[in-house]
């Protein structure tokens, strides 16, 4: 990732450079490419996934590339990525924020969805230094099996 412009030919240069990085990111993700996946993210980055660790286990914080490919790797164990659409990449200083979406099958039970996702990534120096992913965590809490409706 691109250190942020200064002049409007070098934002536009810029943006186009996060546009291609925050692509391939999500690629590497998806396909569940750890090594690929944590070169985006500094030495000592954090990822917190938000949510209630009773609705969701992977819910908490992840801290430097080695605890990050982990949650990525755990990821993969767990669930089947069949697709993914990046809708938005908002990019302001060094916030870039995406909203996405994922369909994703669970190996445990079969059950698939699709869920809408919402990333925040701070970056310095061309790498994330902190990823916030917020998710559908009841949504996926109901299709895990974990919380029942009527």
């Amino acid at each position: 990732m691109a250190k942020s412009p200064s002049t409007s030919a070098e934002r536009k240069k810029h943006s186009q450079a996060i546009t291609e990085a925050v692509h391939a990111l999500y690629a590497a993700r998806m396909a569940g490419a750890v090594d690929e996946f944590v070169s985006y993210f500094a030495a000592d980055a954090r990822l917190t996934v938000i949510g209630n660790p009773a609705l969701s286990p992977a819910a908490g914080m992840r801290l430097g590339r080695e605890d990050i490919g982990r949650y990525l790797q755990q990821l993969h164990d767990n669930n089947a990525y069949l697709s993914h659409r990046i809708d938005d990449i908002v990019t302001e200083g060094d916030h870039v924020v995406v909203r996405w979406s994922a369909e994703v099958r669970f190996l445990d039970n079969g059950r698939s969805g699709t869920y809408e996702i919402l990333d925040h990534l701070r970056v310095r120096d061309g790498l994330i230094v902190e990823l916030t992913h917020f998710y559908d965590t009841g949504g996926i809490a109901i299709a895990r099996g974990r919380v029942k409706i009527a």
